[in-house]
């Protein structure tokens, strides 16, 4: 049988940004449906110069930079090809360029064996929704259904910083909000297929509300989800209703992991099924666990089960 290692995996991009020294600066694995437009737009958050700058067409076989130029693509709704392109002055000169130092926000799964009072979201989640809102599956007993946070519940510190408990409107009791903080809302919710969650998890696909809610898959492989639109249309009373901040952060943690740079490198999959594949820790495999990742992934799972246990007993202390 075959090392799964030396199996042969999906091309990571088809489009790459570089600088005049070579370096990557940004690329993605375009389905042909991402523009100019938007491509600029998103590169704009994370590329610094003291200039402006402009993409031209790039040949990489060409020894020099001014022969490797072709022609400049300009911000429109034309579609980026695949291909290598180069970042250079708006008059096609060398730049100094950087890249933003934000780094992706770090995910944990939220396990599913969560005590009554703490799941909660689980059902309303399912009870407002009833099917996935990202493809419009739906299934008579849930089995391939799963509620996802849209702003991970290990990062409360981060969820209060941002403000965010002051914009949930949800009129539930505060403790099946997941406490003070709200962040167990609806609203911070939504519900999709089961093998969409680690795609989510990963910002593989991100929902942007300023496109009226269009999914953009930032990696390869998710085809059948990109270019649709997220089904909100049921969802008529506003203290239901998922906020649009959520999914805009969401969606820039996808830019930030997989479009910046050289996109981040970072556990697979095949790492996250053997640390936590059946939502129990395995700290067998130092490989992964004795990474700084490892670290802080190790972290977040304390901070998500320790999640569960201070709102349960919250939720004893009121009765």
């Amino acid at each position: 049988m075959a090392d799964e290692s030396e199996l042969p995996r999906l091309q990571k991009r088809n489009v790459e940004v570089f600088d005049s020294d070579g370096a990557v600066i940004a690329g993605f694995w375009q389905y042909g449906t991402l523009t100019w437009d938007e491509f600029c737009r998103y590169m704009i958050t994370f590329v610094v110069t003291t200039t402006a700058w402009t993409i031209f067409q790039y040949d990489t076989q060409d020894d020099t930079t001014q022969q490797r130029r072709g022609a400049p693509c300009q911000p429109s709704a034309g579609i980026v090809h695949p291909g290598h392109y180069i970042l250079l002055s708006s008059t096609g000169e060398p730049l100094r360029i950087g890249l933003v130092p934000t780094l992706p926000r770090l995910r944990y799964p939220t396990h599913s064996n969560t005590p009554a009072p703490v799941s909660s979201y689980h059902a309303r989640g399912r009870a407002r929704d009833g099917k996935c809102l990202i493809t419009g599956l739906q299934t008579q007993t849930y089995s391939r259904l799963k509620v996802a946070h849209i702003f991970p519940r290990a990062h409360n510190a981060e969820w209060i910083r941002k403000g965010y408990p002051s914009k949930i409107t949800d009129t539930a009791d505060e403790v099946v909000m997941g406490g003070p903080t709200k962040i167990d809302s609806v609203q911070n919710v939504i519900t999709m297929r089961s093998d969409l969650h680690g795609a989510w998890d990963n910002y593989e696909i991100g929902v942007d509300p300023n496109n009226n809610y269009r999914i953009t898959a930032f990696t390869n492989g998710n085809a059948d989800v990109n270019d649709l639109y997220l089904k909100l249309d049921h969802i008529q009373d506003p203290t239901l209703r998922p906020l649009d901040e959520l999914f805009t952060d969401h969606f820039m943690q996808g830019i930030f992991k997989h479009m910046k740079g050289a996109g981040e490198v970072s556990w697979s999959c095949e790492d996250v099924d053997d640390a936590s594949g059946d939502g129990s820790l395995k700290l067998s495999n130092p490989k992964i666990w004795g990474t700084e990742e490892g670290r802080k992934r190790f972290e977040l799972a304390l901070s998500d089960r320790l999640f569960d246990h201070r709102i349960s007993q919250q939720g004893k202390s009121e009765t």
